[in-house]
């Protein structure tokens, strides 16, 4: 199917790149940033007349603004928002993954691409072909579901900023990666109480107040705290 691309950004480079793997014709990027080599630039106007499909790969407050600029076309206009609708008869496809850079290696292969909208069988065809898995979810159920997707990775990068912040360690970013590889993986293999570890987990209410105290110049990490071992306590035994 051939894909023409607005935007220049993660989502935008992960859908070229993928493309561009499984042997898809990419006919045009239009953005004043993008320099790649995938594809040629291309105006929005160009890409209407030559496309068979249109990504919409631009920030969240701006997909709408630049659906509705697209001249009429034959194409199926799609965008990969988690939290936005389909908009003009096509669908979302979300990919339910942390996007690295545009410019690093990146593949779709292997991601849950999460649809909602019209032409479903377009959809899981991308889905197929590109090796990844697919789910189809509601309008009305993105909001809950991106907010979802934000706790599991870009929360998760937050609370790993903090524990380097706090660890008092030089050199130990690889060590908290592990760490936290770990904790991940106890949470697949478990889903009772087993997934936790630590003073929370233990009911050890000295510890937790030991931390707490150790904040006391951090408010806002006390309150992180105290809010993430109240979730953990509150978890039947």
């Amino acid at each position: 199917m051939k894909l023409g691309i607005i935007g220049s950004g993660r989502a935008a480079w992960a859908f070229a790149s993928t493309w561009k793997r499984i042997g898809w014709p990419v006919t045009g990027i239009a953005s004043r940033r993008a320099e790649w080599d995938i594809a040629p630039r291309r105006t929005i106007e160009e890409l209407a007349a030559t496309s068979e499909l249109i990504l919409v790969a631009v920030s969240d407050r701006a997909i709408e603004e630049v659906t509705a600029a697209i001249p009429e076309t034959k194409a199926i206009i799609f965008h990969p928002s988690g939290a936005l609708p389909a908009l003009r008869g096509g669908f979302s496809l979300h990919p339910l993954k942390s996007l690295p850079p545009a410019g690093e290696s990146s593949d779709l292969e292997g991601t849950l691409l999460v649809f909602e909208g019209a032409h479903r069988d377009v959809a899981e065809e991308i889905a197929k072909n590109a090796g990844a898995r697919f789910a189809e979810i509601a309008a009305g159920a993105k909001t809950r579901y991106h907010a979802a997707a934000v706790f599991g990775s870009n929360y998760v990068a937050a609370l790993l900023d903090i524990a380097e912040e706090l660890i008092g360690i030089d050199g130990a970013r690889e060590d908290i990666a592990a760490l936290a590889r770990s904790a991940i993986d106890n949470w697949v293999a478990h889903t009772d109480a087993r997934r936790f570890t630590g003073p929370a987990a233990r009911g050890e209410s000295e510890v937790m107040q030991r931390h707490l105290d150790a904040l006391r110049d951090q408010p806002e990490l006390a309150e992180v705290y105290r809010l993430l071992a109240a979730r953990i306590l509150a978890t039947p035994k």
